[in-house]
């Protein structure tokens, strides 16, 4: 906290010169940067502003009234704290012309009526002054020190805003421009940030793109001085920027929403339909009644490339989705009817965003009316995420899209689950449409894997024409929502096959 003029008059060296103030008492809280001693007359162009100037008044004995009023006013607009006239030695009392025009200009006039050797008083103020100073410097270096670790550990908002409580003792909220609420740090809850933010000790802007991207406010309870507060947030409101500017924006309101409402599926597997109607809402998620969800899992370096990813691919499916980072992998709800749509919709994002090293792995299509199944959905698009990068690490080629359905038998398999959830997930819609219409989807299916997808033989063995077997082919791949003839389809679909065709018999 800089000097003021009022505490300059407590030290001993100046109190032993018995100063009176004779004008300009409301601004004694003026800051001094410097003490300084001068007899010159013309000494108000080498000054720089927030100077006590000391003076014996020689230079002012032989001027008349008019000169020593310009003396006055020249101090004045150059900036200087105060000005203090040693009795004695020109002049046997301040003259009148000195305090009028001080009074006027608002500068303080200090009158030293005891002989005191300038030089004391200077050491003593400008020892103070520059201590300050390194004090102020030293709790600088301390601050970036703190921050720059915060960002270069990945520490991201919140270990920066951990890092300037730490520092201050106050706590801190983060607002956007408009005034949402983004982050906040040493306060319980969001009405305890909302009341640090309308009794605010210190704020600064967070400037991104040389606009004001949001609004860094400390509370009140620090320990340091208001300068010192002040000049720590406005690091941090530095910090904030680099790490927006490095990462993307930190999540709004809805974003937290959503990261709590993925996260508690994942956790729970399921949530009451009350409940998650509230919580899809305040996510501003609200997939359309009578379609289906799809269960997304990412593996990307950072959160942004693969929400961006995310969205892109609604964007392209013309849909929503429901998105955030949960635990290690950043999670999704894409509003979507076929599986297939949503790999191609994936598969062309990646193409344009061409960003390297992100993994996408897709769940299976589940009504948007049922919990459960939303947390199913996410849970095989997760499953299929960790074994499709262990594949990766064991030295395979790292998959861009990957629906778990290509991996259903693997799944199923290290699963160690029934075998009814097994041919649901995999050919479930083919297995009700034969009940309902009394057809034969599963068999075709079945002798057509078995005859290496040829049309030709498969058609012989079910004793059809070829086009009624492509009929056949055709509604298949619409209902399963993929092509059966994929090969990393072959063994799940073909294993599924027959367990409803020997289960018949």
């Amino acid at each position: 906290m800089s000097l003021t003029l009022a505490e300059l008059l407590q030290f001993d060296a100046v109190r032993d010169a018995r100063p009176e103030v004779l004008a300009g008492h409301r601004a004694l809280d003026r800051p001094v940067r410097w003490v300084h001693s001068s007899e010159i007359y013309e000494i108000g162009p080498l000054l720089s502003g927030g100077e006590l100037l000391l003076t014996t008044g020689l230079g002012l004995a032989g001027s008349d009234a008019g000169a020593r009023r310009h003396y006055v006013r020249d101090l004045a607009e150059r900036g200087v704290s105060g000005l203090a006239v040693e009795l004695g030695r020109s002049f046997p009392d301040v003259p009148a012309e000195l305090i009028d025009e001080a009074t006027r200009q608002g500068l303080p006039l200090i009158v030293l009526r005891a002989v005191v050797p300038f030089i004391r008083m200077c050491e003593a103020a400008n020892t103070a002054i520059v201590d300050e100073a390194a004090r102020r410097l030293r709790l600088g270096d301390r601050v970036t020190r703190a921050l720059n670790d915060a960002l270069i550990s990945g520490a991201g908002i919140a270990g920066l805003l951990r890092t300037a409580v730490d520092v201050t003792g106050a706590p801190v909220v983060l607002t956007t421009a408009s005034g949402a609420l983004v982050a906040s740090y040493g306060v319980p809850d969001d009405h305890a940030a909302w009341a640090t933010v309308d009794a605010a000790a210190a704020d600064a802007e967070v400037i991104v793109h040389g606009r004001a991207w949001g609004r860094l406010v400390a509370g009140a309870g620090s320990a340091l001085p208001a300068e010192d507060l002040a000049a720590t947030i406005e690091r941090t409101a530095t910090a904030l920027a680099v790490e927006i500017l490095r990462t993307g924006d930190p999540p709004t309101e809805r974003e937290r929403h959503a990261a709590a409402l993925l996260a508690d599926l994942v956790a729970a597997g399921a949530l009451a339909p009350a409940e998650a109607a509230v919580r899809t809402g305040l996510a501003g998620f609200r997939p359309p009644p009578g379609r289906m969800l799809v269960g997304v899992a990412v593996d990307a370096p950072e959160t942004r490339p693969a929400v961006t990813l995310i969205d892109q691919a609604a964007r392209l499916l013309g849909t929503s989705a429901l998105r955030a980072r949960v635990r290690e992998s950043v999670l999704a709800l894409v509003v979507a009817d076929t599986v297939g749509a949503v790999e191609k919709a994936f598969v062309e994002a990646g193409h344009r965003s061409g960003a390297p090293q992100i993994t996408v792995a897709i769940g299976y299509p589940v009504p948007a009316t049922s919990t459960p199944d939303w947390a199913a959905s996410l849970e095989n698009s997760r499953a299929a995420l960790a074994l499709a990068l262990t594949g990766a690490r064991r030295g395979g080629t790292r998959p861009t899209v990957v629906p778990a359905r290509t991996l259903a038998l693997e799944l199923e398999l290290r699963r160690g689950g029934g075998t009814d959830a097994f041919v649901e997930r995999t050919i479930g819609p083919l297995v009700a449409w034969d009940a309902q219409h009394h057809t034969e989807l599963v068999r075709t299916l079945e002798l057509y894997l078995r005859h290496g997808a040829s049309v030709t033989r498969t058609a012989a063995v079910l004793h059809l024409r070829r086009q009624s077997l492509y009929q056949r082919l055709e509604r298949i791949e619409t209902l399963l929502g993929h092509p059966p003839a994929d090969p990393a389809l072959y063994p799940a679909l073909l294993a599924a096959c027959l367990l409803v065709t020997t289960r018949s018999r």
